[in-house]
C-alpha cells in the first residue's frame, strides 16, 4: 500500500501529499533499522551471558579439582572479572537465579522473554563448561547434600536460598539501582560468592546457581563409574536457588522505594515509610 501510495504521489503535482509519503517511508525506514538493531542487541547479550556462565562454571569444575584452599577465591574471582566483562553488555547475570531476581524487582530491567532466553543460555554454557572440565581433569562430582557428614536436606535447603538472596541482592542493589554505575559492583558480587563458599564450608557444597548445578551434574553423570545424585538433591539445587532470587526481589522492593515511587509519593510517604526501610535494611 505504501509502494502504491507513494508512485501515486510521485505521478501527483500535490506537494503536500508528496511530503506526507516521505515522512511515512522515512519512519518505516527507521523502524526496520530499530528492530535490527535490538535484534543484533540480543544476540549480544545471549553471547555474553554464554561466555560468562561458560567461565565461572569451568573454574568451578576446575578449582574445586585442584584440592587448594584457595577454590572460593578462585570462583567468586572470576565472577567478578567476568562481570566487569559484560556487565555494559547484559548485565553479566549468569545465574537463573540473579535472572529471576532482576525480572521480578521490575523497574523494565530485563523483559519475561529475554530472561527466559538468558536462562536458556546460562544453561547450555554451565553444560558445555562442565564438560569440558571434565575432560580437563578428568574428574567429577554432584551437588548432592547426602555426600557431606554435616550436611542434610534441610541444612542445604535454608544455605542454598540465604547465600544466593544474598548474592542476588548485592546484584540489584550495585547492579541495578540508582547507586549504578559504580566502581565496585564487580568486586562486590564476585565477593558475596566467595564468603558464601567459605561460610558454607562442609555444611552446604555452595552452587546457589542453577547453571552451576545443571553443568556439574550433568559431566558427573558422563564420568565413568560415577554416582549421580539423588533427585531431591537435583531439586534441592535447582529449586532452592531460585526462591533466594524471589526472596532478594521482594526485599529490594521493601528496601528501595526511591526506585519504584516518584519524587511527589516519597514526599507525601513521609519519614515513617523511610524509616521502616532503613529498620529492615539494618
Amino acid at each position: 500500500h505504501l509502494a502504491l501510495a507513494k508512485s501515486s504521489a510521485l505521478a501527483s503535482d500535490d506537494e503536500p501529499t508528496k511530503r506526507l509519503i516521505a515522512f511515512a517511508t522515512r519512519a518505516r525506514d527507521v523502524d526496520d533499522g530499530a528492530e535490527e538493531e535490538e535484534d543484533d542487541h540480543l544476540r549480544e547479550k545471549l553471547l555474553a551471558e554464554f561466555v560468562g556462565t561458560f567461565f565461572l562454571v569451568l573454574t568451578v569444575g576446575v578449582a574445586v579439582h585442584s584440592g587448594g584452599i584457595l577454590a572460593p577465591l578462585a570462583i567468586g574471582g572470576m565472577l567478578g572479572i567476568q562481570i566487569y566483562t559484560f556487565a555494559s553488555v547484559s548485565g553479566g547475570m549468569f545465574n537463573p537465579a540473579v535472572t529471576l531476581a532482576v525480572l521480578l524487582s521490575g523497574r523494565g530491567k530485563i523483559k519475561p522473554l529475554e530472561a527466559g532466553l538468558y536462562i536458556a543460555v546460562q544453561i547450555l554454557a554451565g553444560i558445555i563448561a562442565g564438560l569440558i572440565a571434565l575432560g580437563i581433569t578428568d574428574e567429577s562430582f554432584c551437588f548432592d547434600y547426602a555426600l557431606l557428614s554435616n550436611g542434610s536436606w534441610g541444612t542445604s535447603l535454608v544455605l542454598e536460598i540465604i547465600f544466593t538472596m544474598c548474592l542476588c541482592n548485592i546484584v540489584l542493589s550495585s547492579g541495578t539501582s540508582f547507586d549504578a554505575p559504580n566502581q565496585y559492583f564487580g568486586v562486590a558480587i564476585g565477593g558475596s560468592v566467595t564468603a558464601a563458599a567459605i561460610a558454607c564450608g562442609g555444611w552446604d557444597q555452595g552452587s546457589f546457581n542453577p547453571a552451576v548445578t545443571i553443568g556439574i551434574n550433568i559431566a558427573n553423570y558422563a564420568k565413568e563409574g560415577s554416582v549421580g545424585p539423588s533427585g531431591g538433591a537435583w531439586a534441592l539445587f535447582i529449586i532452592a536457588p531460585l526462591l533466594g532470587g524471589v526472596v532478594a526481589a521482594g526485599v529490594f522492593r521493601a528496601t528501595r522505594a526511591r526506585e519504584y515511587l516518584s519524587v511527589k509519593k516519597l514526599e507525601a510517604a513521609g519519614s515513617a515509610h523511610l524509616l521502616r526501610e532503613k529498620l529492615l535494611a539494618e
